[in-house]
């Protein structure tokens, strides 16, 4: 009788997990038999069992990638701009007139407010979670994390790919990291004096120890596709480094968001010696392009494809 018992055993085992093999799909964002997409990620698996209705958008820039598929969130985290709903201009008209609930992570991620939304499916690509955090989200609803190489801006093809998978938009997306790629590439071939051309991508505002380049380094991966060469400098340039790394580059990009910030930069001794000052190949952003290439999304992208060439074409003169 054991002896039968455990093969009895053996076999429901085996055809459970023929069933569960069965549901779920092999192909990442396939719809599996019982209608349901499992994303695989940082903290396991997540299993969401039908498109979603109300989705929360838990992380710093998440809401763009739901948005560009069409997937309008009921709440979405603030991240910086002050911008209504924390939605940026090249987003806004995809809200159709909804207003979400606005979050942020200022104070931690906020449970409460998230429970209160009533999600079905929690997004939280880029807001930082840890296994508890993890553990307290997926409590209220399926919630998808990072892939698992950054808590914080992962790349952003990753990004697209697990929420595209996680509101059954897979293909959608995937068309739309294409048409990205597209028009930077197109960027390029419009721009033949980009080639050999050194361009250095630096945050709008000086620090007291310096400049600090924008990254990490997958942040700085469009300019490389849009033909130019990214000057071989990373982190913080300690300010008695910065006019002759300045000096090396054939382009400077400051992601400034104001006029003021632009005044503070060019008023800094150490702006104002460098070569790129008087021969005007400094790029000065704006409050749009600076949050467009930080944001660094499917809707953001085409914004700076479009805004920030023809201000480097110009610097290079």
């Amino acid at each position: 009788m054991p002896e039968m018992w455990s093969r009895r055993n053996v076999l429901t085992m085996a055809a459970a997990a023929a069933l569960l093999t069965a549901c779920r799909s092999e192909k990442p964002g396939a719809v599996a038999s019982d209608g349901s997409v499992t994303v695989t990620h940082a903290f396991g698996e997540t299993t969401i069992p039908k498109p979603p209705t109300r989705v929360v958008s838990a992380g710093l820039n998440d809401a763009d990638f739901l948005l560009s598929v069409g997937v309008v969130p009921v709440a979405v985290t603030d991240w910086f701009g002050g911008e209504p709903f924390g939605v940026w201009p090249w987003a806004q008209p995809r809200l159709g007139g909804a207003t979400p609930a606005v979050l942020s992570l200022a104070d931690g991620m906020p449970i409460k407010e998230i429970a209160a939304a009533r999600p079905d499916l929690i997004v939280a690509t880029n807001a930082g979670l840890d296994a508890d955090t993890y553990t307290a989200l997926k409590a209220i609803a399926p919630t998808i994390p990072q892939s698992g190489r950054s808590a914080f801006f992962e790349p952003w093809r990753d990004q697209a790919d697990l929420i595209g998978q996680a509101v059954y938009h897979h293909a959608d997306m995937n068309s739309l990291i294409d048409g990205v790629g597209a028009a930077f590439t197109k960027v390029r071939d419009d721009h033949p004096q980009f080639a050999d051309r050194t361009v250095l991508l630096l945050d709008g505002r000086l620090e007291p120890g310096g400049a600090r380049v924008s990254g990490p380094a997958w942040r700085r991966e469009f300019l490389t596709a849009m033909g130019l060469t990214v000057a071989d400098a990373d982190g913080l340039i300690p300010r008695d480094r910065l006019t002759p790394v300045l000096d090396g580059a054939d382009v400077v990009i400051w992601t400034t968001e104001s006029d003021e910030e632009q005044a503070a930069l060019l008023a800094d001794p150490a702006v104002a010696q460098s070569r790129a000052t008087p021969q005007n190949r400094n790029v000065f952003t704006g409050k749009e392009l600076a949050g467009a290439i930080a944001y660094a999304s499917t809707l953001s992208y085409p914004v700076v494809a479009d805004k920030l060439p023809p201000m480097i074409a110009a610097a290079l003169g």
